[in-house]
């Protein structure tokens, strides 16, 4: 939403001549209805096009005095929210504005006269999240929302929903943004008799850009501006074309975002920066900051985000400080300048944490991360390292609650629109069918004589016109039915990113626990290698987990790497081969990440892990009729012996990781409609014993 006016009430006096009749009758009052004038004229000259700062704070000044003088408690606590908009407006003092506005709210709660009490719990609310206070804010904001609805001034209340978004949204809770947004849709087509299309459109593509869906946010941008997305930048709205610096920034960024850097150069020059204020200049040098930081132009980068770090210090933007210090951190980490780096993370991850900003605080212990992996200080990186992936979990579960929360609002558009279109065909085709008896009869009027032949003529057309209705009626319902088909495979892909989601804390705590052993039974040269070698499969495994699909190669580098640290953490206690055969192209074929190492995973850990003997495992990966088969063959003591051995134990080790990929691959199956098959067969040696395990997976892929 687009809130630029936080302060002011829309019948404020802003007009000129408002202010001449004010000081024209001033001398002639007396009492409360002086104190009440002397108000007034200190808001005409607040919300005046060109602020006069002497008047503004002498009228506010006497507002205090003449109130004390004769006790009106109500002038007081008007004189003191008065003071709270000026120390905000002018000091950028957030804190003595915060202060004041309380002053306010006491003096208020004195008096049976509550008339613009709504403001001043406004003033404590906006005061409180530019202090990046969020959660503080909560309860001034339900204040400020019960005040307005009790004062009938609706206006407030919708702004209030407004605010109420901007500080769920600052917080990462989309879902709950999204719920005070459409809330206050509803509310603006009870005040206007429809929505605020410029303020969904803005909304809407400031929250998937959030949730990281970048074509759809650039898409909501275009309806935002005027001609086509090759055009110059002209936005619909008179009033946003020069005044408002978020979106002339928020469109190339939508296009950078998209990897169209071209596109988002262009309207990067347009931007006239001579032309603009120090709030204006902090958004412009942060975003081309951001600009060359995401092509990895890191020394481009650097200069433009220190200046808007600048700039936002100078205005004492402390909200948006966070998102620089992390940017700047981030390039001076890619530059391998790790003490500048180091400094930038942590006062980013101090403010971050002060603020409850989850997705900030994430982005700081990746940093963190990464820099002290390089650094070569291994315990300090996994310490950084556990932190970032708690984060990452809980930011991935609010992008997930916010993207089933936009996924359903934009639904609900769907159908209004689609009954729109129904409705305009009924009232269509009524108009029709008047106009066809109307001609009718006055044919019939006209040609008595060609009596027979009009009624002919009449049957006929009604005849068409019943064919023409069951052809729109059934035109009607094939759109339904492709729209509810659409809308169920939405929702298969949203399962689907649950069930990968899954995979990731699974894997990595196996893998946690094998480097904890090794740990604790060998010196720490190898310690260190094994961690090394097992950092790169994390990587590789929060990249491939990224993708429904991915290259067969990946998959299978991912599993070489897997076989290798557990082989070194068996101390060779087993040998792995894996096969491709010749006819399957590993670098054009896709499969679904990490859908071949749980298994592999099986085998070692209840098959190879109790045999005395040195164990062998293979891996065959070929072509039949079409579809790629994986054959997964071990030589250990076999599922019998294995499941007695977990009866006994009550400590061994329970996989997960099956029943995952078994749900993941049932998924796909669906998706696809491809019957998908997983065979497990117990192998018997020529004496009767157990041979071990042979398991044949027939896998979903794609090119």
């Amino acid at each position: 939403m687009l809130f630029s006016q936080f302060f002011f009430q829309s019948h404020a006096f802003a007009q000129d001549n408002k202010i001449d009749s004010l000081k024209k009758i001033l001398p002639g009052l007396t009492d409360t209805a002086r104190i009440d004038a002397i108000r007034a004229l200190g808001y005409a000259y607040l919300c005046a096009p060109k602020r006069d700062s002497v008047s503004i704070l002498y009228y506010t000044n006497l507002l205090y005095e003449e109130s004390k003088k004769i006790n009106y408690i109500h002038g007081i606590a008007e004189s003191y929210r008065l003071k709270a908009i000026i120390a905000e407006l002018y000091g950028r003092d957030y804190f003595q504005s915060e202060q004041l506005a309380r002053d306010a709210i006491t003096w208020f709660d004195r008096t049976p006269n509550k008339r613009n009490i709504e403001y001043a719990y406004k003033t404590v609310a906006v005061a409180l999240f530019l202090q990046y206070r969020y959660n503080e804010a909560f309860p001034y904001l339900k204040r400020w929302f019960y005040w307005s609805e009790k004062n009938g001034n609706k206006n407030e209340m919708y702004q209030e929903l407004g605010f109420e978004y901007e500080n769920y949204r600052d917080l990462g809770e989309y879902d709950k943004a999204f719920e005070a947004f459409e809330k206050s849709q509803q509310l603006n087509i009870t005040l206007n008799g429809k929505k605020d299309t410029l303020s969904e459109f803005y909304t809407l593509a400031e929250l998937q850009r959030r949730l990281g869906n970048y074509p759809a946010a650039l898409n909501y941008y275009h309806k935002l501006v005027a001609g086509r997305p090759s055009d110059r930048l002209s936005f619909v709205h008179k009033d946003l074309q020069h005044d408002n610096i978020w979106l002339r920034i928020s469109y190339p960024e939508l296009f950078a975002l998209n990897g169209k850097f071209d596109s988002a150069q262009y309207y990067y020059n347009l931007i006239d920066t001579s032309q603009l204020t120090n709030d204006e200049l902090a958004f412009y040098h942060a975003s081309l900051g951001e600009f060359y930081l995401w092509q990895k132009k890191y020394d481009s980068a650097i200069t433009p985000l220190l200046r808007g770090l600048e700039y936002y210090r100078k205005v004492n933007n402390i909200n948006y400080q966070k998102r620089s210090l992390i940017d700047i951190a981030k390039t001076y980490s890619r530059l391998q300048k790790n003490n500048e780096a180091l400094a930038y993370v942590r006062e980013a991850l101090d403010l971050s944490i002060r603020s409850h900003a989850k997705q900030y605080i994430r982005d700081c212990y990746e940093i963190l991360y990464e820099i002290y992996q390089r650094k070569n200080e291994p315990d300090s990186a996994f310490a950084y390292y556990q932190k970032y992936v708690a984060q990452k979990e809980i930011v991935a579960n609010d992008v997930v609650k916010g993207k089933f929360a936009a996924y359903n609002y934009e639904q609900q558009i769907a159908l209004l629109d689609n009954e729109k279109i129904v409705q305009k065909q009924k009232l269509q085709r009524e108009k029709t069918s008047r106009n066809i008896l109307i001609g009718a009869f006055a044919i019939g009027l006209l040609l008595a004589v060609f009596l027979v032949r009009n009624i002919q003529l009449k049957r006929r057309k009604d005849k068409l016109q019943h064919l023409m209705t069951e052809a729109n009626t059934q035109l009607d319902n094939r759109r339904k039915e492709q729209q509810l088909a659409e809308m169920q495979q939405q929702k298969a892909e949203l399962e689907m990113q649950a069930l990968r989601a899954q995979m990731n804390p699974h894997f990595i705590f196996n893998s946690l626990n094998s480097i904890n052993m090794f740990i604790l039974e060998n010196n720490r040269l190898q310690a260190s290698e094994y961690l090394s070698k097992f950092s790169r499969l994390v990587r590789l495994i929060l990249q491939n987990s990224q993708e429904a699909f991915i290259p067969l190669e990946r998959e299978l580098e991912a599993l070489k790497l897997y076989l290798e640290l557990e082989s070194l953490r068996f101390e060779k206690k087993f040998e792995y081969k894996i096969s491709v055969d010749e006819n399957v192209d590993a670098t054009v074929l896709k499969v679904p990440p990490l859908v071949i190492q749980p298994y592999a995973e099986n085998a070692i850990w209840h098959g190879l892990m109790h045999k005395k003997a040195k164990g062998h495992l293979e891996i065959e990966l070929y072509i039949e009729e079409k579809n790629l088969f994986c054959k997964i063959t071990d030589d250990g003591v076999g599922r019998k012996y294995a499941a007695e051995l977990r009866q006994k134990s009550s400590l061994g080790h329970r996989s997960m990781g099956m029943r995952v990929t078994a749900d993941r691959i049932a998924m796909v199956q669906q998706k696809s409609e491809k019957e998908t098959h997983i065979t497990v067969r117990d192998l018997v040696l020529a004496d009767g014993s157990d041979g071990g395990t042979e398991v044949l997976l027939k896998i979903p892929a794609t090119q």
